[in-house]
């Protein structure tokens, strides 16, 4: 997929995970394309402020905020308000992979679940909300969610219960939004990943275990990070406002709805 140089000038992002992964890569992405680019971090700021090194400093802001809490959501809204008052872009990218092993002990399964919820749903949950309200009170907006191909059918790993559940009820909020809000000009858009050469399942991995995992797999290779980034990138220029609402598979083949 080719973008013109200049497709996201003007236009003004804010990107959740900016710091590492995927977030980095996109950060990248929605730069080659002139976007001004708002990038959320926890504790990465490094990571951050080098993924949008190649923005002039009028467009970018890297912005510091706790997605656990509903609260830390609504204060990283209202901080990128303040560094740019016409955001055009949602990407809800932030998310945790906790370990919830069926036979685990209980206080492991308790945490994993309670720390997924509250990142990859209620915190996300909360800043979708103040996008979407803003979006529709000024009439555009998009908002692209990264979900999983585990949220379109459960975790091949079973440890991962809790992370393909929040998958998939922030997938399901996205779609009720996209539903009742697209006459106010909003957009919403869902990726759905498979296994990301980038990604949280295979941090950590050596390449042989990578190369193995790749295996299984329909094309034989993992997705990459930049493949994301660039439908990413796509989908903030609302060139094709009728994918609003749809969930958008990027994982070669191996899952087929």
């Amino acid at each position: 997929m080719y973008l013109d140089p200049n497709a996201l000038a003007g236009r003004t992002v804010l990107l959740t995970g900016a710091s590492r992964g995927i977030g980095a890569v996109t950060a990248g992405a929605l730069a080659d394309s002139n976007a001004t680019v708002l990038a959320q971090y926890r504790t990465g700021r490094e990571g951050a402020e080098k993924a949008v090194a190649a923005l002039p400093e009028k467009q970018k802001q890297v912005l510091q905020a706790d997605l656990a809490t509903p609260a830390g959501a609504r204060e990283l809204w209202q901080s990128a308000l303040a560094a740019h008052p016409d955001i055009d872009v949602l990407v809800l990218n932030a998310a945790v992979i906790p370990d919830t092993p069926i036979d685990g002990p209980d206080e492991v399964w308790d945490a994993g679940w309670q720390e997924a919820l509250q990142v990859n749903v209620i915190g996300a949950a909360a800043l979708m909300r103040e996008a979407v309200r803003y979006f529709a009170a000024r009439g555009s907006g998009t908002v692209i969610v990264l979900s999983s191909w585990a949220a379109e059918q459960g975790s091949r790993i079973p440890d991962l219960t809790a992370y393909a559940a929040s998958k998939a009820a922030l997938r399901n909020l996205a779609q009720t939004f996209a539903r009742n809000y697209t006459t106010k000009g909003l957009r919403v858009h869902v990726l759905a990943p498979g296994v990301v050469n980038a990604g949280m399942a295979i941090a950590g991995q050596d390449e042989a275990s990578k190369q193995a995992v790749a295996d299984g797999l329909a094309m034989g290779r993992l997705v990459e990070a930049g493949e994301i980034a660039t439908l990413i990138a796509f989908l903030a220029t609302d060139a094709c406002p009728s994918l609003t609402g749809s969930t958008l598979d990027i994982n070669g083949a191996s899952y087929i709805r």
